[in-house]
């Protein structure tokens, strides 16, 4: 259930087990071109990805695919005007990157027999009957299939002030539209990562009127730092730490243990505590990150390399109350450490900053629509704007959207389990969804609540936890699913293993 760089992921763990006929893969994906979902679309606005051209690849076993891809690439002449050794690349580079690694899947699947197609459609409801699930769409026939994954991409952004539908507000501004922009007033209901691709967008058109980006906390993304590496011992240490402990004190070790090793990497504590609590000047925070972006002893680079090996492993043993409390009260600020901008975005946002393009204002605590737009209050005032971008980030599926309305439907059915802290609740060994049949898994963010968002995202993590799903339908990774578990939906037996994604 859905066709972008999730499903990519799915398709080439697939093949690399070396499955083989019969089998049958139905890929169902509204989008016109599969392959770069939501993210990596042909957006000539696209800002740069937030993580390195080295950390981005399909195959977790060879984090280097995409920049090899791109060498290859260009020195044949197929992409242009690309720096192939550049640390940062385009979204769209990687969405043409994504379409021609699954060209080649594609290829190869074909070639042992396995077949895959393609249905521009979106899954409205799946139903467990005879042993398999049959999914149904408001466009194509439903079918039977063995096994399903649910591979549905990120949620769009959060709608807390029930804005849809209203004129000048765009819920999903991704990609941006070319009209928007070009004059007026903008406001950007956010400071995430999203918000700072929306404002670089924005700049990249010449904007006269200022752009202001305005949230609960006003806090920009730090600024990714230098490549750093952790010490074995340390994250031997870290791992037992995160095995051993019993779930009641477990954040509590875990927070120690990091400070610890982070003041033997001569880490300046003081700088932490900076980086987590609102009020400091942004332009001051953009520019004492840039400052740092080469120094090997930056507190954010060592914290993300200590807990990068275990961090899945953290979050499931924690106990949900304490998931909650830190997605709640500690994520907001921590995601804006664990999700780093470009240094050249960060270079970009500061002169605009400095030179009063860009304004960024915390302290939101309320949106209204107006006669000519919307007022935000924020900090004790109110602000008019024509143009509302929504950047609010999402760790739910809104139930207005399809992702949702599907989940909303499988939970009521009893085939899932809503979680708590997002998507449902699955087997952390195989990526099964709880309360389901055999047969039923998740991929991506709608393991979130289990796996942490962040790692979820990741791409490495994802095409990692893709191997669990296909080791669990095909155990001798040689074989496709077990046929004839049920019949058709004319109620024939089934000859041939299918599997919907």
């Amino acid at each position: 259930m859905g066709g972008g760089a999730t499903a990519v992921l799915l398709l080439d763990a697939i093949d690399r087990a070396g499955v083989r006929s019969p089998l049958q893969i139905s890929v169902y994906e509204p989008r016109l071109v599969p392959g770069p979902g939501r993210p990596y679309g042909e957006d000539p606005d696209a800002a740069l990805i937030n993580r390195p051209a080295d950390r981005m690849s399909i195959r977790h076993t060879e984090p280097l695919d995409f920049v090899d891809w791109l060498k290859a690439a260009t020195r044949q002449g197929h992409v242009a005007a690309v720096d192939p050794e550049a640390r940062f690349q385009p979204r769209w580079l990687f969405g043409a990157y994504l379409r021609a690694r699954l060209g080649e899947l594609l290829a190869r699947l074909a070639a042992r027999g396995v077949r895959v197609e393609f249905h521009r459609a979106t899954v409205d409801d799946i139903i467990h009957q005879d042993g398999g699930f049959i999914v149904a769409t408001s466009v194509t026939q439903a079918r039977a299939y063995d096994a399903v994954v649910l591979c549905l991409g990120t949620p769009r952004p959060a709608d807390p002030y029930r804005l849809r539908g209203l004129p000048g507000f765009l819920a999903d501004p991704y990609p941006l539209p070319e009209h928007v922009g070009t004059d007026g007033p903008v406001t950007v209901l956010g400071t995430n990562l999203t918000a700072m691709d929306l404002t670089t967008a924005l700049l990249r058109r010449g904007r006269n009127a200022p752009i202001l980006l305005m949230s609960r906390r006003g806090l920009v993304p730090s600024v990714r730092g230098p490549v750093a590496t952790a010490a074995p011992e340390a994250v031997e240490e870290l791992t037992r730490v995160v095995r051993r402990t019993p779930p009641a004190g477990l954040w509590s070790a875990t927070r120690r243990t990091l400070r610890r090793h982070l003041v033997l990497r001569q880490a300046e504590l003081t700088e932490v505590a900076l980086d987590l609590t609102p009020g400091e000047r942004p332009a001051d925070r953009l520019r004492r990150h840039l400052d740092r972006v080469d120094d090997p002893t930056c507190w954010r680079a060592g914290l993300l390399t200590l807990l990068d090996p275990v961090g899945e492993l953290l979050w499931q043993r924690l106990p949900m109350v304490t998931r909650r409390h830190f997605l709640e009260r500690v994520n907001p600020r921590v995601s804006q450490v664990l999700n780093p901008m470009p240094p050249s975005t960060a270079a970009t946002l500061l002169q605009a900053v400095s030179d009063g393009r860009v304004e960024v204002i915390a302290g939101v605590t309320g949106v209204t629509p107006a006669r000519d737009g919307f007022v935000v209050a924020a900090g004790g005032r109110t602000y008019r704007t024509r143009t509302l971008l929504n950047a609010v980030r999402a760790t739910h599926y809104d139930d207005g959207e399809p992702p949702g309305r599907l989940l909303a439907r499988l939970a009521g059915r009893g085939l899932a389990r809503p979680h708590p802290c997002g998507g449902v609740h699955i087997d952390f060994d195989t990526n099964r969804i709880q309360g389901a049949p055999d047969g039923l898994y998740a991929l991506g963010h709608p393991t979130a609540g289990d796996v942490y968002y962040a790692n979820a995202g990741s791409l490495l993590g994802i095409s990692a936890r893709a191997e669990h799903i296909v080791r669990d339908m095909c155990p001798r990774n040689t074989h496709p699913p077990r046929p004839g578990r049920r019949r058709d939906i004319r109620g024939k037996p089934t000859a041939t293993s299918s599997l919907g994604i």
